[in-house]
């Protein structure tokens, strides 16, 4: 079969355009399948939909949580929350995702993020959906605006890079280190409103390691990323929704011409990296900020809270006693992996060895509650950003790594090469 000579995000956008914004305008209108959004961006927009005039178009397509401030931690932040559920149920907007978790991590649990979506949301990293071969991005606050009070929004087809993986993965080289590798490769601006559309040809990258490459392509400042579907896509499926997905026929890989840039990561000598405080692309191998004394241990957000995550960290923790003093935050990224971590073992693992599991919600990572950061404080995250001032005081310095290098730091207290450590015995 001729491979298409156009990228999968070129194909899903063209399928759902009606007509250019004018005529010979680059701008399509395109209808979204879902409109993701929380309390902290949802809130923003009442009073200006109020001020229109407007209801919600469609209050079925709207996927809305509430994550950022669960439980809200100030009066201020409960206010917001009030008004965001009163403008939900004055929509009439479905309740069923509200405080189950993060936003993002809910989307993928849901069968309605499937390949070949188109799904917006009010927030940058909607991006993490791509993983199942979809369209899914942020957009700002004025076109989520007028997506919800129209049913569509103007956009132009981004441009696609390809990103090929190739390879076998050493131990202890997870996802998280090859969307470190990417930082690296692209930097911040890299992948400026492009497509980024991965194709796996490693011995096997799981979902979750998916999931988090594609929830980092935004911090390349990327408009999307997606993989293309294949066996792992349909397996993950099967499991999600109890039924085999429909066929991936028509979401084919382009060929190379269908792309602006080619890239190629081998992934077989990759060594666990880390991103450096300031920026996610500052990356480096952790051996070259190995002995930088840590305060805390943040394991959790949209990019590494995941049920795997969770299993790496307790394969690492399991048995062993975190460094006395430090402080190690566990935030599972959905109800539903807070349930299944309870029930396999997981949670009761990560306890043992002093560390404490907090609600599923954004929570640190946003320097939002549950493990804010004081001047001078360091601390090791899985999160996808380390700004200045993002987990708190602008003068507490952030380390990216996966949750492997994570629960390493954990045992010593400091930055450490995973390897060094092990898994427990």
């Amino acid at each position: 079969m001729a491979l298409p000579t156009t990228s999968i995000t070129e194909r899903i956008l063209r399928k759902r355009a009606f007509e250019p914004a004018c005529e010979g305008s680059a701008y399509l209108r395109v209808e979204p399948d879902l409109v993701l959004g929380h309390e902290a961006t949802i809130a923003l927009l009442i009073k200006r939909l109020r001020e229109a005039g407007k209801k919600v178009f469609d209050p079925s397509k709207c996927f809305f949580a509430a994550d950022h401030f669960v439980p809200p931690a100030t009066a201020e932040r409960a206010g917001i929350l009030r008004q965001y559920l009163t403008f939900v149920d004055e929509e009439d907007i479905p309740k069923d995702q509200l405080f189950r978790g993060i936003s993002h991590q809910l989307l993928v649990e849901d069968p309605r993020c499937r390949p070949g979506a188109l799904i917006v949301g009010a927030d940058s990293h909607t991006t993490m959906a791509g993983a199942l071969g979809c369209f899914a991005a942020g957009f700002g606050s004025t076109d989520i605006l007028a997506i919800l009070a129209t049913g569509h929004v103007f956009m132009i087809i981004p441009k696609a890079m390809k990103i090929t993986f190739t390879g076998t993965l050493p131990e202890h080289i997870v996802g998280k280190d090859l969307a470190l590798a990417m930082m690296l490769r692209l930097g911040e601006g890299g992948g400026g409103y492009r497509a980024l559309e991965f194709v796996d040809e490693t011995d096997g990258l799981p979902m979750a390691g998916r999931m988090t490459l594609t929830n980092m392509a935004v911090d390349c400042g990327a408009k999307n990323g997606l993989f293309a579907p294949d066996a792992t896509t349909r397996d993950f499926m099967t499991t999600r929704d109890a039924s085999p997905p429909d066929s991936f026929d028509d979401l084919l890989i382009g060929s190379d011409e269908a792309y602006e840039d080619l890239i190629t990561i081998d992934v077989s000598s990759m060594e666990p990296l880390v991103a450096q405080p300031g920026s996610p692309a500052d990356v480096a191998p952790v051996s070259e900020a190995a002995g930088e004394s840590i305060d805390q241990v943040f394991i959790g957000s949209c990019c590494g809270g995941r049920l795997a995550d969770l299993h790496e960290a307790a394969a690492v923790l399991r048995g062993r006693k975190v460094q006395p003093g430090l402080r190690v935050v566990i935030t599972p990224a959905s109800q539903q992996v807070y349930r299944d971590a309870l029930l396999d073992g997981t949670v009761q693992d990560l306890i043992d060895a002093g560390a404490m599991v907090t609600t599923s919600s954004c929570g640190a990572y946003g320097g939002i509650d549950k493990g804010i950061l004081a001047e001078g404080d360091v601390c090791i995250s899985t999160s996808n950003r380390n700004f200045r001032g993002r987990m708190g005081h602008r003068n507490a310095r952030i380390y990216l790594s996966s949750a492997r290098t994570a629960a390493a730091a954990a045992l010593v207290g400091r930055v450490v090469d995973p390897r060094e450590i092990g898994d427990a015995p």
